[in-house]
């Protein structure tokens, strides 16, 4: 005979599992991150910089607005008039850096993060299977000698 689970432990597990799911719900449609508004645009490497030294940053000349603008490029060992894709910063103020369009993160992709909220979910699932199975093969009190 199996042992029974009282309705209050059952009652707790239930509500475990519902806070769980909610948590990793809010987590999987929660804002990937505060990302500021940049665009993509053509820059020309004007001045390249050598990758080691201190200041291996390449001097690029690119169009913010109407304005032809210079700005440093995160990277180095471009050839001088090549052209890249980068990504330019919403606050163009000042002297600013941009960054290689190939190598700046859009942000956790939708997949990844349903991958991890199912992944959440399974383990939480399998984690009950496994107490209710759990629960069938403890050994059952016996009766002895002494009781009796």
């Amino acid at each position: 005979m199996a042992v029974r689970l009282s309705p209050v432990r059952w009652a707790l597990v239930l509500l475990v599992l519902g806070l769980a799911g909610i948590a990793a719900a809010v987590a999987f449609w929660w804002p990937a991150g505060s990302t500021a508004p940049a665009h993509r645009t053509s820059a020309t490497v004007v001045t390249p910089a050598r990758c080691g030294g201190g200041d291996a940053y390449d001097r690029v000349e690119l169009k913010v607005g109407d304005k032809p603008r210079t700005a440093r490029l995160d990277g180095c060992g471009h050839q001088e008039n090549e052209v890249v894709e980068v990504v330019v910063p919403a606050d163009t103020s000042g002297d600013f850096t941009v960054q290689a369009a190939t190598s700046t993160p859009t942000g956790m992709p939708l997949e990844t993060r349903l991958a991890v909220l199912l992944t959440c979910l399974s383990g939480m699932a399998g984690g009950l299977y496994a107490h209710l199975i759990g629960g069938r093969n403890r050994p059952q009190p016996t009766a002895s000698a002494e009781a009796v």
